[in-house]
């Protein structure tokens, strides 16, 4: 009982919006965001779909939580897409290489939609600490902003339990 009271109160956190687990099926829907991943080789490749012309992120971590967790966030801005990839150290997010890393993003697209936005990229599923090889299960993390700057916080967040 005391396990499913807190799974609730985990589950009604609105900045956190813990959603559960997702099938392995390469997609996934909450809300107005869709999510898709599929393995070519040794890459991760995935696209977030959101209703934002402002930053969008999918983040990845091996534990259900947003410290530590890896993340692409990126925007259009006076037409040039600008890409990083950070770690988050709630309640901000550094550069990868700011904890000795090397960053990994790979074949990185943005493109406006009518409606929102769509961010395409590839990882390789040998990232140091992360999980992401076909049947991993892993900790998924979904954000979009209203503005293309990345300091701005996210106006919507989801985290899910998800097996790639």
């Amino acid at each position: 009982m005391r396990k499913r009271t807190l799974l609730k109160s985990l589950c009604a956190l609105p900045a956190l919006g813990w959603a559960g687990h997702a099938r392995a099926d390469g997609r996934i829907a909450v809300d107005d965001v869709s999510f898709d991943w599929h393995h070519t080789g040794d890459a991760l490749t995935s696209t977030l779909t959101a209703p934002t012309r402002g930053w969008v992120a999918v983040g990845f971590n091996g534990a259900r939580r947003l410290e530590g967790t890896r993340f692409v966030i990126a925007a259009r801005a006076d037409g040039v897409p600008r890409f990083a990839e950070r770690i988050a150290v709630v309640p901000t997010h550094d550069p990868v290489d700011a904890f000795g890393l090397t960053p990994a993003l790979h074949r990185a697209e943005l493109t406006h939609i009518p409606g929102g936005s769509r961010l395409t990229f590839s990882y390789p599923t040998d990232l140091p600490g992360l999980a992401l090889a076909p049947g991993s299960a892993t900790h998924l993390m979904l954000a979009w902003s209203h503005a293309p700057e990345f300091d701005h916080h996210s106006a919507w967040r989801r985290h899910l339990d998800i097996t790639l």
